[in-house]
């Protein structure tokens, strides 16, 4: 059991090039794409509890106030989508690619916002509980808004509703179980790294099986994939650093996590609830939505590295000059000399 622990402590190290390295082996191994696309249930539940285990471990947050967390769900549940609905309307888009566009918006924040939280520094408590509230108001949320915005796609609200409250359930009590009986599970879940490798599992399925889709697109038309990629990378990407900037006053921290759910969004989960179906345009920037989220964490990691050793260049170098002196000492019984090493340090403005 110990070795289970520390096989997902690992991977829960290694989550941000592991996601990336789960796209890759997909596209180099057709058959364990298709074979992980079928495990997406599985993946849905993995997700869902990886983000519990991970916030139930995660230090207490000290700013988790109330309007803090009402100022991130309205943010990302009503002002944005309502936002860029409005924006969308003023710009000659191709109508099915905007149902795309504001169908992800619609959806709540990946059940994984916690685990990728923790992956890069931010607020996982936070990312849960704006991830969980949104996610369980999407079954209304979602039909409301697509029908005042005139998107005209039909949903099963029903078998949406049954299916997220059966994963969100089985995942909170199964979460609460081991937070219960930590000593137990301490072997399997030592830290909270290892929590955090629970959700890198469901991840690396999802990667895999994202990748089997996107060979797909990218055999029948390369164009249209690359236009849906770049549309989902600016989307996701300029949300996220959007938000950050906007709400910088609130720290970084606070800012990142609210941008992180901002522009990672679910919508593998607005996929299967549109039944009637979605035009080929929207299903295929719904698709390559997923991409992103897998990608941001390695990036926001690449990135923070570089700014840490930037920074660590521009300091002023400091060298050690060692310096030997020969004095001459009287002795109560000879002269001699003895020879004293002084080390001074010498900072270079």
């Amino acid at each position: 059991m110990r070795n289970c622990g520390r096989f997902l402590s690992w991977i829960g190290g290694k989550g941000p090039i592991l996601l990336v390295a789960a796209l890759g082996m997909g596209l180099l191994v057709p058959p364990l794409g298709e074979f992980s696309y079928r495990l997406l249930p599985l993946s849905a539940f993995l997700l869902t509890l990886g983000s519990f285990l991970t916030s139930g471990l995660a230090a207490p947050d000290k700013n988790g106030s109330g309007w803090l967390l009402g100022l991130a769900i309205v943010w990302v549940g009503l002002v944005l989508p309502l936002s860029a609905a409005v924006l969308l309307e003023r710009m000659q888009l191709d109508p099915a690619l905007r149902i795309g566009v504001l169908l992800s918006l619609l959806a709540p924040p990946v059940g994984s916002a916690a685990a990728i939280a923790a992956m890069i520094g931010l607020k996982p408590r936070l990312a849960l509980v704006v991830s969980l509230t949104l996610t369980l108001a999407a079954p209304i949320s979602i039909p409301g808004f697509a029908a005042l915005l005139g998107l005209g796609v039909s949903f099963d609200v029903g078998r949406i509703a049954f299916r997220l409250f059966m994963i969100i359930g089985a995942a909170a009590a199964l979460a609460k179980l081991s937070s219960v009986y930590r000593d137990r599970v301490s072997s399997v879940l030592p830290d909270q790294l290892a929590a955090t490798g629970v959700a890198v599992l469901g991840l690396v399925i999802v990667g895999l099986a994202t990748s089997h889709g996107v060979a797909g697109q990218w055999i029948s038309d390369r164009l249209r994939f690359l236009e849906m990629l770049a549309a989902a990378v600016i989307v996701n990407f300029g949300l996220c650093l959007l938000t950050t900037v906007l709400l910088g006053r609130l720290g970084l921290q606070i800012a990142g996590t609210i941008g992180l759910v901002s522009g990672n969004r679910n919508v593998t989960l607005a996929w299967a609830a549109a039944s009637a179906g979605l035009p080929p345009l929207a299903e295929s920037y719904v698709a390559t939505c997923v991409i992103p989220v897998l990608t941001l964490p390695l990036i926001i990691k690449a990135c923070v590295s570089l700014t840490a050793r930037v920074r660590a260049m521009s300091r002023p170098a400091v060298h050690h000059d060692v310096r030997v002196s020969t004095l001459p000492e009287a002795d109560n019984t000879a002269l001699g000399h003895r020879t004293l090493i002084k080390t001074e340090a010498v900072r270079n403005a």
